[in-house]
């Protein structure tokens, strides 16, 4: 599997636009007319009642796009999950070509040896994060390395066993196994683990005869959680679908007072 690095770019890059908006300002008070952009900065400074007055409708309102935007990008944990709710469970021995979800037991064939506390392993999903504290000593942490490793694997339920091809899988909803601090660091792992049951998603596919799972390369999913983790998300995805729908509501409401 491949090594997945957290950027921040879009972050720092906003950080920058906002400190040197800050430090601009700061300048402009000093100096006035000998900054340039002086006449446009002095038009905002006399009118700073009235924009102040459009602010309070435009950030909400920001706010809410983002997370509009945030909540309905499109990743592999997403479209596992939507896939999932969708899709008939099939029986193993009786699985059709093209995407399917099979639930069964892990049956690993050749050990991983985990990160964290060098456990033999189907897979894991591993990750480093910077800790950092603050005045108050609370901590707080920064994800700076991602990575997940994964061999190849069966699983098999009551009418049969079938192998996973598990080049791009995404392990979905799994809780972490083991965590470790130190060095001012932390290291979390997820594994896969010979004997649990699991339910996956993706493309049913045969070679020579001989069928096997591997990743659906048209709705980029092969996606992996427990049995009984997808049965509680299954149960409670509706509620939160209606509470997320409920608070956009109140929040244009709100939106529509203050513009009145």
């Amino acid at each position: 599997m491949g090594v997945k690095k957290e950027r921040p770019y879009i972050v720092y890059s906003i950080l920058g636009i906002i400190a040197a908006g800050f430090i601009y300002f700061i300048l402009w008070i000093i100096f006035k007319d000998r900054m340039p952009l002086h006449e446009y900065a002095s038009e905002n400074s006399n009118n700073y009642d009235s924009y102040a007055e459009k602010a309070i409708v435009f950030f909400p309102l920001l706010f809410f796009v983002f997370i509009f935007i945030v909540l309905m990008k499109p990743t592999a944990s997403k479209r596992f999950l939507r896939l999932q709710s969708s899709l008939p469970t099939s029986k193993i021995h009786s699985v059709a070509k093209g995407l399917a979800e099979i639930e069964g037991t892990l049956v690993m064939k050749t050990p991983l040896f985990s990160p964290v506390n060098n456990e033999a392993c189907i897979g894991y999903y591993y990750t480093i994060e910077d800790i950092d504290r603050d005045s108050d000593d609370k901590e707080s942490y920064r994800t700076i390395h991602r990575e997940t490793k994964c061999n190849i694997f069966r699983i098999k339920d009551d009418t049969g066993i079938i192998e996973v091809e598990p080049e791009g899988i995404e392990l979905v909803l799994l809780e972490e196994t083991n965590v470790s601090s130190y060095g001012g660091k932390r290291y979390k792992e997820t594994l896969l683990k010979d004997g649990q049951k699991m339910l996956l998603v993706g493309y049913a596919d045969s070679r020579n005869g001989i069928p096997f799972m591997r990743k659906d390369e048209h709705y980029k999913v092969l996606g992996i959680t427990s049995s009984s983790g997808i049965t509680v998300w299954n149960k409670y995805q509706p509620l939160l679908r209606s509470f997320m729908f409920t608070c956009s509501i109140i929040l244009l409401i709100i939106i529509y007072i203050l513009t009145q």
